[in-house]
Formats: C-alpha cells, sequence, structure tokens
C-alpha cells in the first residue's frame, strides 16, 4: 500500500507561514517596546513638579499600656450582708473611717479602713498579680485587665473574703507601655523627662521616666504618672498621651522620596536640571514628608520620585 508523497509546494506555504508569524510578533513586540521607552523617556523628561511648602508638625503619642499601684485588700470580719454606708468609690477616706458594715442576725461589725487612701468596694481579679516584676520583662504585649467588679449594698459575703481594697495615699502611680519612636522622643527618653497630658485639653506636665528600653521602633517605658485621680482605679488599662512639641520645616508628597545609595532624598529642579538631594525629616500624615533639612520653601521638586532620574527635564 503506497503512502501520500508530501508536496514541496505545502512545506514551503506552512515555512511561509511560520516565519510571517513569528516577524508579525517580533514587529509588534519591537513596536511595544518602543512605544513604552518613548513615553517612559518623555515622563522622564516631562514629570509632574509640585513645590515645598511650609508645615509645622505638633508631635503626640497616644500609647496604650498599663497602671500600677501598691493597694492592700479588705476582707469580711464575718460572714452576712455587707454595706458600704458611705458610698462604694472610688473615694478618699481617712485612715480609721467606717468604710463597710457587715451583719449577720441583729449584729453588724464596721469596717474601717487601715490607711488613709482611695477606697474601692470592688475587685479585678489582678491584685497580688500586677506587679513590676512581672510585667516588665520581656518584649510580648501587656496583658489586658479586667475591669473592676463593685459589690453593692445586701450582698452576702463570707468571712475572709475580701469586700475590696484600699490604696493608700500618697503614693506615686506608675505607667508601663510600648511607645512609637517618633519625632524627638529618643532624646526625651534620653534626658529621662517627657511631657503627658491626660486628654487632649490638658494642660502638659512633666514626667519622670524611671526606665526605658529601645525596642527596634518603638521603646518599653516605665512612667512617674504626675496625677493619680480616684476614678482611675476602676481599670488598669490606660492611655498616656505624650506630647513632643512642634516640629518645623517644609512637606512634600511622600511619593517624591526616595532611597539613592543608601541615602533618603528628593529630585530637586534648579533651572532645566534635576539633581538627587539627601534630605532629613520623617513621614507625617500618611502621605507628606516633613524635610527639617535640604530642602526650603518654595523648593521645586520632582513628584514621582520613582521614574525620575538627574539630567535636564522639559517643564513646558
Amino acid at each position: 500500500m503506497s503512502r501520500p508523497v508530501e508536496r514541496p509546494e505545502r512545506r514551503k506555504g506552512f515555512a511561509f507561514r511560520a516565519f510571517y508569524c513569528f516577524f508579525v510578533l517580533v514587529v509588534v513586540f519591537v513596536w511595544a517596546y518602543a512605544f513604552r521607552s518613548y513615553f517612559r523617556h518623555y515622563d522622564s523628561t516631562h514629570p509632574e513638579i509640585v513645590w515645598a511648602i511650609p508645615w509645622v508638625q505638633e508631635d503626640v503619642i497616644k500609647a496604650g499600656g498599663v497602671l500600677l499601684w501598691n493597694e492592700e485588700m479588705i476582707a469580711s470580719p464575718r460572714a452576712g450582708t455587707v454595706r458600704f454606708p458611705n458610698g462604694r468609690g472610688p473615694m478618699r477616706v481617712p485612715k480609721g473611717e467606717v468604710i463597710a458594715s457587715v451583719s449577720s442576725g441583729s449584729s453588724a461589725v464596721d469596717v474601717k479602713s487601715p490607711s488613709e487612701g482611695y477606697f474601692v468596694a470592688g475587685l479585678d481579679g489582678s491584685e497580688g498579680k500586677w506587679r513590676y516584676q512581672l510585667l516588665w520583662p520581656g518584649s510580648s504585649e501587656l496583658p489586658k485587665a479586667a475591669p473592676v467588679k463593685m459589690l453593692k449594698d445586701g450582698d452576702r459575703v463570707r468571712q475572709g473574703v475580701p469586700i475590696g481594697k484600699i490604696i493608700p495615699q500618697p503614693q506615686g502611680l506608675r505607667y508601663i507601655g510600648y511607645v512609637d519612636l517618633i519625632g524627638n522622643l529618643d532624646e526625651k527618653l534620653a534626658s529621662n523627662r517627657v511631657m503627658v497630658k491626660m486628654d487632649a485639653i490638658d494642660t502638659p506636665s512633666g514626667a519622670n521616666v524611671r526606665v526605658y528600653e529601645l525596642m527596634g521602633f518603638r521603646a518599653k517605658v516605665l512612667i512617674d504618672v504626675p496625677w493619680f485621680k480616684p476614678e482611675m482605679l476602676l481599670s488598669r488599662n490606660y492611655d498616656l498621651i505624650i506630647e513632643l512639641g512642634e516640629t518645623s520645616g517644609v512637606a512634600i508628597p511622600e511619593s517624591a522620596v526616595t532611597v539613592r545609595n543608601g541615602k533618603r532624598g528628593a529630585f530637586v529642579l534648579k533651572g532645566a536640571d534635576a539633581f538627587f538631594v539627601e534630605l532629613k525629616g520623617r513621614s507625617i500624615d500618611g502621605a507628606k514628608f516633613l524635610a527639617t533639612d535640604g530642602l526650603k520653601l518654595g523648593d521645586a521638586v520632582i513628584a514621582d520620585a520613582y521614574g525620575a532620574r538627574e539630567g535636564r527635564v522639559k517643564l513646558w
């Protein structure tokens, strides 16, 4: 049985079509590359320009942490029904004042404050466990304390069971927490003093930094809190506001900043030429860069540093 013979014309036609397709692909690739190169060159020589504007940054850090204080639990002298004749607190009481009364049948026993201080008719379960020696070591996140569970008039209690606690006064209140190293905080920590506030409208007060430990982009700190309000005893968790003051400079978009040869900077226009200029400063507000050195007010900067280069540019 004979096999069909492939004709030379057919082989030539297939080779021509393959060559033609390959040629078309090469032409398309070269055209696309040239098109892209043209616009890349155009963008690099016709960059978008921004100007450095004046900026004053007020640095405020809200740092979450925990509070430390010395406390003494108050135990019920007998089983019965507890009442708090002067309130459940938190409140300041003098030494010897009646803070609770426990009755059983027709008799009652008064419970007096063993010292001057703040009385709270409640517990959070961390009494005796919330100590500096347990909270300071390590770099793990600090634990969250449960809120104080308050007792109320008429509650039944057993003998020896805590019915509240006294926080002797005067005593210093301490704060342990992690703070982000922004602005000049590292310098403030080195001086062992920072300015702190209770809230956004409070006047800043000086606070001593007892201990601090740098941990990369943040620090772990032990700070003396310069106030101790009774209501702070309802939770051991606390947000401390640290004020670092104001930093002045000029601002440009963060997209205008890049790293070149290990140096952070921007491409600044001088006449029709672009030059890379090293900058000192930091990112602010998520989309801006505050330059404290390297730029001056009104400097023209290439907005997209990623695609920028040194050399002549066309502004129009």
